[in-house]
């Protein structure tokens, strides 16, 4: 029960500061050297690999369009959570190539309410956040 509330009160924590981060070697965190460009924890320059957009509409009902860009092959998988951190929806877990992809997702047995959506590819994790209104 203890951990059920710590981990509840961490995702509202991070969910009204705007910042979600999840465990990982996240891209989402680039230093500058020397004010040259980005490079990741490699010292490997870095390019637009990869890109999770805001679900449109937003807020939605009962159906919503989620995009996302990869420019490296690999198991992609895109998850729907509640605010209590379960899965409420899979909408792609497959090996997938590099490309611009756009997925519907259907909201239609779900309650109203806000939603957690993520990205995982490779060592890229993402997420973001959608409002359900009936």
């Amino acid at each position: 029960m203890k951990n059920r509330t710590l981990h509840f009160a961490l995702v509202l924590v991070l969910l009204f500061t705007g910042i979600l981060t999840v465990y990982g070697n996240n891209k989402h965190f680039y230093e500058s050297k020397n004010g040259v460009g980005l490079i990741d924890g490699n010292n490997r320059p870095i390019t637009d690999d990869y890109k999770l957009n805001q679900n449109f509409p937003n807020p939605f009902n009962p159906s919503t369009k989620i995009s996302y860009k990869i420019n490296i092959e690999g198991i992609v998988t895109l998850q729907v959570f509640n605010l209590v951190g379960q899965v409420v929806k899979v909408i792609v877990n497959e090996f997938q190539k590099p490309g611009r992809y756009e997925v519907e997702f259907d909201a239609g047995d779900l309650p109203s309410g806000v939603y957690l959506y993520k990205l995982q590819i490779n060592d890229f994790t993402s997420v973001k956040r959608m409002t359900l209104l009936r």
